[in-house]
């Protein structure tokens, strides 16, 4: 059990660091920093009606502080602008302007390459059971986390 435990946790901490390797290098081409894809790439896919932070928050699994301060960074550089039509400001549209537009399409271009080379020999339906699983274990360890939290109050 404890070499299936290291395999593991070595084998996604090493996904981990090359996923985060490989948006440093790509992204400084592109004028951005590595922790700028996730908010870029679902901009992107929310082009047309843009996306709330809270809901951008939570897409990202990241808190609305960070996200907020991705978002400043965006906007200092042209990439992206909040429509300012809703008192509350966490609910305003955050949308790419036509700079950011651009360097969204490629964003979205460069993760569907380098996710397809990194399935590269995978079957198909081996990818679909290889999340199924992955999902399954994030559930479990997940549930074993709340209720280890529940014991703790």
């Amino acid at each position: 059990m404890e070499n299936r435990y290291d395999k593991f946790t070595k084998l996604i901490t090493n996904i981990n660091r090359n996923i985060q390797k490989i948006k440093k290098v790509v992204m400084e081409q592109l004028g951005l920093k590595g922790n700028q894809v996730q908010v870029m790439f679902h901009l992107y896919k929310q082009k047309k009606e843009g996306i709330s932070l809270t809901k951008l928050a939570s897409i990202c699994d990241e808190d609305k502080a960070a996200i907020s301060r991705t978002i400043k960074e965006l906007e200092s550089k042209g990439f992206v602008f909040v429509e300012e039509n809703i008192d509350q400001k966490y609910r305003n549209p955050i949308k790419l302007t036509e700079k950011g537009l651009k360097v969204g399409e490629i964003v979205s271009q460069k993760i569907d390459e380098f996710f397809n080379l990194g399935r590269d020999g995978v079957l198909p339906s081996d990818i679909d059971r290889f999340y199924f699983l992955l999902n399954l274990i994030s559930d479990n360890l997940q549930n074993i986390y709340d209720s280890l939290e529940k014991d703790d109050k």
